[in-house]
């Protein structure tokens, strides 16, 4: 253990109009912030709603891509491009494009908002000034804006890096982002009674020797704990945070109660030459 590994990674958590994170995205990328948390960035009562419509027991179409891992067993609303456990290699590039577009076809928010140009908008507000636009492949399709999740209790999401660009479907994308890192953006639709925090290490991917089970391949939970250093984040309706899940290992601590955990969010990366914020999940 080294004195590195025991430090907390670095976290500034403010309001909206706290003033000190407008260029969060870039410190996030160069190492001088590790996580991001904007209070109330997304005002309650536009979330609130959406989040109660959801948890009235019909189902809206949740996937469920971690069903046979019963303690990672999430609830998702569109298809992320990520690896989970159902497509360990995340899927196609063909096959994400096909549900895309899932909120077109079910929108959550009616049609008195746009969540898309929320999500820009709220972004824009960490960026510095550069623009930020959804994420398209090399032959124009657009990437899906964002996916909206859902925990229930005893439900987490276990210790991982997020290193999705170098998934296959990214192999035409990825040389048009900067690569330095990832970072996770998510607003809080609605938070559990308790539990469902998210719980990040300074833990990078090329940690030596990093505490993993007998397997070799799980991440040994204790381990990382006794020699990492952490910070703990627990978010309400509308608040924002972002972090460097490329660089920092992280988890969401499972769901206690029986109000479920209900998320927006995604990725977001500088583009190559960093004039432009993209996102997408």
């Amino acid at each position: 253990m080294t004195a590195d590994d025991s430090r907390a990674p670095r976290c500034v958590d403010e309001p909206r109009d706290g003033g000190t994170l407008s260029n969060a995205i870039e410190d996030l990328y160069n190492g001088a912030l590790d996580v991001a948390v904007v209070r109330d960035s997304w005002p309650e009562q536009q979330l609130a709603s959406v989040a109660a419509a959801l948890d009235t027991g019909q189902d809206p179409g949740w996937q469920r891509p971690n069903a046979v891992m019963p303690p990672e067993d999430i609830q998702v609303l569109g298809t992320a491009a990520t690896p989970t456990y159902s497509t360990p290699r995340g899927p196609t590039l063909d096959r994400y494009m096909e549900d895309a577009g899932w909120y077109d076809r079910a929108p959550i928010f009616g049609k008195a908002l746009d969540p898309t140009a929320a999500v820009g908008q709220a972004l824009g507000a960490v960026a510095g000034g550069r623009p930020v636009e959804v994420l398209h492949a090399a032959d124009g399709r657009r990437f899906s804006p964002f996916t909206v999740r859902r925990l229930t209790a005893g439900k987490g999401i276990g210790l991982h890096h997020d290193l999705h660009t170098s998934l296959e479907m990214f192999k035409d994308i990825a040389p048009g982002l900067d690569r330095g890192t990832l970072v996770s953006w998510v607003f809080t639709l609605q938070g559990p009674d308790s539990g469902g925090e998210l719980c990040v290490y300074n833990c990078p991917p090329d940690a030596p020797d990093p505490p993993k089970m007998p397997n070799g391949f799980s991440w040994d939970l204790a381990g990382v704990e006794k020699r990492f250093g952490s910070v703990t984040i627990k978010t309400g309706t509308g608040d924002l945070f972002l972090f460097a899940s490329a660089r920092l290992l992280h988890r969401v601590a499972p769901v206690a109660g029986p109000r479920a955990r209900f998320t927006l969010g995604g990725f977001l990366a500088l583009d190559a030459r960093r004039e432009r914020v993209l996102f997408w999940s």
